[in-house]
């Protein structure tokens, strides 16, 4: 008495591609994104080298002149502050 033969193993082949449309809509539409936002800050990055936008310590106001006219009335915001706690 013999013994059959078990078939040989056949490697597996699906019979459509591994990608659909929805696989391809998806990268594409990460793609676009992704340039995008490159696009957005590039523009945000030129704007930001230029030295233009820069204000010098010389034109900032002095805003020790500010704060003595008011400094009781920052003493008593902290105390209620603290005291609120």
């Amino acid at each position: 008495m013999t013994t059959p033969q078990s078939k040989i193993a056949a490697p597996y082949r699906p019979r459509r591609a591994s990608l659909n449309r929805v696989d391809y809509l998806l990268m594409a539409a990460t793609v676009m994104v992704f340039v995008g936002v490159l696009a957005v800050n590039g523009i945000h990055a030129a704007r930001a080298q230029g030295a233009s936008g820069i204000i010098p310590a010389s034109d900032l106001p002095s805003q020790d002149a500010q704060i003595d006219g008011r400094a009781g009335m920052i003493k008593a915001r902290i105390g209620l502050a603290l005291a609120g706690r």
